[in-house]
């Protein structure tokens, strides 16, 4: 799916849903400090950076997605009032390994079983 049909559906949800949709210019939104808007950030490691005025600290990722809000909050009117600018403190999964074989696994009802369950057979040989 294109960016532009992935953005029209959006669009489509969010008024569907009544929920205000804004779009927002990305550009520069990972090297402004989302807390004191200085645009000169240092990096201190793979993807982390940190504003040297004000001291604030978090990934490149993190960093855009608080600028991208303040910046779509601002079209809309709403004040911005910094909320929690502070990154997660939880450890982040970073190598989640799909389900292996023997897990159990949590299907609808009525949802095909795995071949090992039906025998190891793909289709019916007598048809």
């Amino acid at each position: 799916m294109g960016y532009s049909r992935i953005e029209r559906w959006i669009d489509w949800q969010a008024e569907k849903h009544g929920v205000p949709y804004v779009k927002v210019d990305p550009n520069g939104t990972s090297s402004e400090c989302p807390k004191c808007e200085y645009k000169g950030l240092e990096e201190i490691g793979y993807r982390r950076f940190r504003c040297p005025r004000c001291g604030f600290e978090a990934d490149r990722d993190v960093i855009g997605k608080l600028n991208v809000r303040k910046r779509g909050l601002r079209k809309l009117g709403i004040k911005f009032s910094g909320g929690a600018l502070t990154p997660l403190t939880a450890p982040q999964m970073t190598d989640v390994a799909s389900n292996r074989w023997g897990e159990p696994m949590n299907r609808p009802e009525g949802s095909p079983r795995p071949l090992s369950q039906r025998g190891g057979q793909e289709f019916n040989r007598d048809l």
